[in-house]
Formats: structure tokens, C-alpha cells, sequence
């Protein structure tokens, strides 16, 4: 692959991590999903663990592009990336467990409902 090609794909590479670095940086700092609107609830913790592995990933990636670590920096480097993606995991597991207790209760509630008023 050319040079300026190459410097072209770490440059989109780079803007768009820097991007999600800011989105992990606003789900850490102020822990509100934007794409959920305004709730008056309290953040889940979850949210802020988000925030975390998007720092941890997108930050080693960047660092990565820029420095372009090997040997044992590269290594570690790596590392950051795959504790980032297993904290996304536990997040999704957690966001999913979290829905089912919600549709659960929901339905509970439906079921209180209908027995309440026969």
C-alpha cells in the first residue's frame, strides 16, 4: 500500500477514535446516555463502565496509530484494548439482565392489573 494511503486510513483512523474517545470521556464524566433523552432517574453504573471501555480502547488505538508500538509497549497496548472489550461485554450482559428484570416487572404489573379489576 502507498504511503499516502496509508496516511490517509490512520488519519480517518485517528479522527474517528478521537471521536469515541470523547463519547467514553461524556458517558464517564457526566454518565447520561444522549441517545436516551433526558431521564430523571439515577445513571446506571454500567453507563459509567461504558464510558471506561471506550477510553480504554479508543485511547490505546490512538495511541497505537501515533506511536506505533511493537514489541512489548505494542503488547500492552493490546492488552488496554481487550480488558476495554471484555468491560463492553460485561456491560452488554449487564444491560440485558437489566431489561428482562424491567420487561419481567412490566408483565407483573400488567397481571396485577387484570386481577385487580375482576
Amino acid at each position: 500500500m502507498p504511503a499516502e494511503a496509508t496516511s490517509l486510513v490512520q488519519l480517518i483512523s485517528l479522527v474517528l477514535a478521537g471521536l469515541a474517545l470523547l463519547m467514553g470521556a461524556y458517558l464517564l464524566i457526566i454518565g447520561r446516555r444522549p441517545w436516551r433523552g433526558e431521564e430523571t432517574e439515577a445513571v446506571a453504573p454500567r453507563v459509567r463502565l461504558l464510558g471506561l471501555s471506550y477510553i480504554l480502547v479508543f485511547g490505546s488505538a490512538m495511541i497505537q496509530i501515533v506511536l506505533q508500538q511493537r514489541g512489548l509497549q505494542g503488547e500492552l497496548l493490546g492488552g488496554l484494548m481487550v480488558l476495554g472489550g471484555m468491560i463492553v461485554i460485561v456491560v452488554v450482559f449487564l444491560e440485558a439482565r437489566a431489561s428482562r428484570k424491567s420487561a419481567r416487572m412490566e408483565q407483573s404489573e400488567r397481571v396485577d392489573r387484570r386481577l385487580g379489576n375482576q
